[in-house]
């Protein structure tokens, strides 16, 4: 369909749902770098050589504010859910000719919007999270693993999905998420800047391996709660960190969202 529709069937189709049309079977020329095979003597620069693979992938298309609006406000927490995780950015722009200077640094700009997006979103994720893990100890010093933060991280975005519920989706998927080896460094590259931040925010204290925090501390639950999305936070209950239920109710809230 989307073939014979051409681009204005795909603008209409964003108008449905998650407003992002994804083609699951679209096949790609990838090129993978091999092994190295000595040194380059006018270079001094490693010489390698490139195999040219096919691989079918999914491939979607969302306009730049419908990606904003999720990772800021997770509206759908579909995107913003899938960029919870480890993902990979790849540049497609060309170079620049000087018909086209005006708009690429258009392009550039929205590519910051993004970014700064993103990091809204990986930090609402760590708190939300937190407060997953936090409902009921209002008045308790709690210990959390890294691994099980990023566990419950990947976890989000499949909180409501009927094919986890159901059977039709892989029980294990979160954790091979996560803890497939090598896949742990990624989330501690995407991460780390975060928790250090928080930490330097005096919201936690973290080593390699795990993260401190005293939900006794109002100032800390309510630091945590106005980092969520702005429609999180509208709730009464969770919007009042004073409050004995708070952290609660955040908890129970992002179970249902």
């Amino acid at each position: 369909f989307a073939r014979v529709g051409g681009a204005r069937f795909v603008h209409w189709m964003q108008n449905f749902g998650a407003r992002l049309y994804f083609h699951p079977f679209v096949d790609v020329d990838i090129n993978v770098m091999n092994d190295v095979h000595g040194i380059d003597t006018a270079t001094n620069h490693p010489t390698t050589t490139t195999t040219t693979i096919q691989r079918e992938i999914k491939y979607g298309i969302v306009s730049t504010d419908d990606l904003i609006e999720d990772l800021t406000c997770w509206k759908y927490l579909y995107l913003a859910g899938r960029m919870h995780k480890p993902t990979v950015e790849i540049d497609l722009s060309t170079t620049p000719s000087s018909e086209s200077d005006i708009q690429e640094q258009v392009v550039v700009n929205r590519r910051d919007e993004i970014a700064e997006a993103q990091q809204q979103n990986l930090l609402a994720a760590v708190s939300a999270s937190i407060l997953l893990h936090g409902g009921g100890r209002e008045n308790e010093d709690m210990t959390l693993p890294i691994i099980q933060l990023y566990n419950t991280i990947a976890g989000i975005s499949y909180a409501g999905d009927i094919r986890m519920q159901t059977g039709a989706e892989d029980p294990n998927k979160v954790k091979k998420l996560v803890e497939t080896p090598g896949m742990k460094d990624l989330w501690d590259n995407m991460y780390s800047s975060i928790l250090s931040d928080m930490q330097s925010s005096g919201i936690l204290t973290k080593d390699e391996l795990k993260l401190e925090l005293d939900f006794n501390d109002i100032a800390m639950r309510k630091q945590l709660i106005q980092n969520l999305p702005n429609r999180l936070q509208l709730d009464e209950i969770v919007g009042d960190a004073s409050g004995k239920d708070s952290v609660l109710r955040g908890s129970k809230l992002l179970r249902t969202e």
